[in-house]
Protein backbone atom coordinates (compact mmCIF):
# COMPACT_ATOMS: atom_id res chain seq x y z
CA UNK A 1 0.00 0.00 0.00
CA UNK A 2 1.89 3.56 -1.11
CA UNK A 3 2.33 6.04 1.83
CA UNK A 4 0.63 8.45 0.18
CA UNK A 5 -2.88 7.68 -2.36
CA UNK A 6 -1.99 8.15 -6.10
CA UNK A 7 -5.93 7.66 -6.66
CA UNK A 8 -7.89 7.91 -3.41
CA UNK A 9 -11.08 6.09 -3.28
CA UNK A 10 -13.62 9.40 -3.36
CA UNK A 11 -11.95 9.94 -6.91
CA UNK A 12 -12.61 5.90 -8.10
CA UNK A 13 -16.26 5.81 -6.47
CA UNK A 14 -16.10 8.95 -9.18
CA UNK A 15 -15.36 7.19 -11.81
CA UNK A 16 -17.40 4.44 -11.04
CA UNK A 17 -21.08 5.76 -10.62
CA UNK A 18 -20.13 7.65 -14.34
CA UNK A 19 -19.60 4.47 -15.67
CA UNK A 20 -22.81 3.46 -13.51
CA UNK A 21 -24.50 5.95 -14.37
CA UNK A 22 -23.70 5.50 -18.00
CA UNK A 23 -24.67 1.92 -18.12
CA UNK A 24 -28.14 2.82 -16.63
CA UNK A 25 -28.49 4.93 -19.71
CA UNK A 26 -27.34 2.42 -22.26
CA UNK A 27 -29.22 -0.30 -20.50
CA UNK A 28 -25.80 -1.93 -20.15
CA UNK A 29 -25.90 -4.28 -16.56
CA UNK A 30 -22.66 -3.81 -14.86
CA UNK A 31 -22.76 -6.10 -12.32
CA UNK A 32 -18.84 -6.32 -11.36
CA UNK A 33 -18.75 -2.81 -11.12
CA UNK A 34 -21.83 -2.12 -8.99
CA UNK A 35 -19.64 -4.76 -6.24
CA UNK A 36 -17.28 -2.95 -6.48
CA UNK A 37 -18.25 -0.39 -5.81
CA UNK A 38 -20.07 -1.65 -3.03
CA UNK A 39 -16.84 -2.11 -1.30
CA UNK A 40 -15.59 0.90 -1.41
CA UNK A 41 -18.52 2.43 0.56
CA UNK A 42 -18.33 -0.09 3.22
CA UNK A 43 -19.44 1.69 6.60
CA UNK A 44 -17.10 2.57 9.00
CA UNK A 45 -14.46 1.96 7.26
CA UNK A 46 -13.07 5.35 6.71
CA UNK A 47 -11.44 4.67 3.37
CA UNK A 48 -12.15 8.20 1.30
CA UNK A 49 -8.42 9.50 1.66
CA UNK A 50 -6.77 5.97 0.84
CA UNK A 51 -5.38 4.49 -2.54
CA UNK A 52 -8.51 2.62 -4.10
CA UNK A 53 -6.09 -0.41 -3.50
CA UNK A 54 -7.71 -0.57 -0.11
CA UNK A 55 -10.22 -2.73 -1.37
CA UNK A 56 -8.04 -5.90 -0.82
CA UNK A 57 -8.03 -4.71 3.16
CA UNK A 58 -12.05 -4.59 2.58
CA UNK A 59 -12.05 -8.37 1.23
CA UNK A 60 -9.97 -9.30 3.94
CA UNK A 61 -11.63 -7.82 6.88
CA UNK A 62 -15.29 -9.49 4.93
CA UNK A 63 -13.07 -12.55 4.72
CA UNK A 64 -12.04 -12.91 8.64
CA UNK A 65 -8.34 -12.66 7.69
CA UNK A 66 -6.50 -10.16 9.17
CA UNK A 67 -3.15 -9.33 7.59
Amino acid sequence: MPEEAWFNVNMMQKDMLLALEMGRQLNVPLPTTATANEFLTRPGYGMADQDFAIVFDVLARMSGVSR
